[in-house]
């Protein structure tokens, strides 16, 4: 009689832990705070390169490199100068609205970054597409500008294929 008494208190015991385990996940899930901070402390923060392309921006330069990245909550820019010491050094880090990498055919060829003249100025724009929280596709191109050596957003010029 007694053994069979220890073995439900063990079964009890061992059901009201379960229990209690169940509870705290439900609540880790079910607030944000606490769901983000056990996120967090099992997927540490890592970049991982996407996509590299190099090339002159202009026929005079700069010859850039530039890397799509991503990380735990976001996609990222890093564009590269090189000068004549083989030396590279950050131009620019832009950081793209969306998070979730994307490709798009150029010239029949899939990609998910590139160096392209999308308005025929000579000067070669960085097209990187995305896709937003919604799963809808963007297509991002920075357009480098010479006066302050930095890169601006643009949209592509009416009737412009890829």
């Amino acid at each position: 009689m007694e053994s069979k008494k220890s073995l439900f208190s063990a079964e009890s015991l061992f059901i009201g832990g379960l229990l209690v385990v169940a509870l705290l996940v439900t609540a880790i899930a079910m607030t944000p705070s606490w769901r983000q901070e056990v996120r967090d402390f099992f997927s540490p923060e890592q970049r991982v390169i996407l996509a590299k392309v190099s090339g002159s921006l202009t026929p005079e330069g700069p010859h850039v490199t530039v890397l799509k990245i991503q990380t735990r909550d976001s996609l990222i820019l890093e564009v590269y100068t090189s000068d004549d010491s083989e030396q590279n050094t950050l131009m620019a880090k832009i950081t793209l609205p969306e998070k979730r990498d994307a490709y798009f055919q150029l010239k029949g060829n899939a990609t998910n970054l590139s160096l392209v003249d999308v308005d025929n100025d000579g000067t070669l724009e960085i097209i990187a597409p995305a896709f937003d929280d919604q799963m809808i596709a963007r297509l991002n191109i920075y357009k480098f500008n010479p006066a302050t050596h930095s890169f601006d957003r643009m949209n592509p010029p009416a009737g412009t294929e890829f």
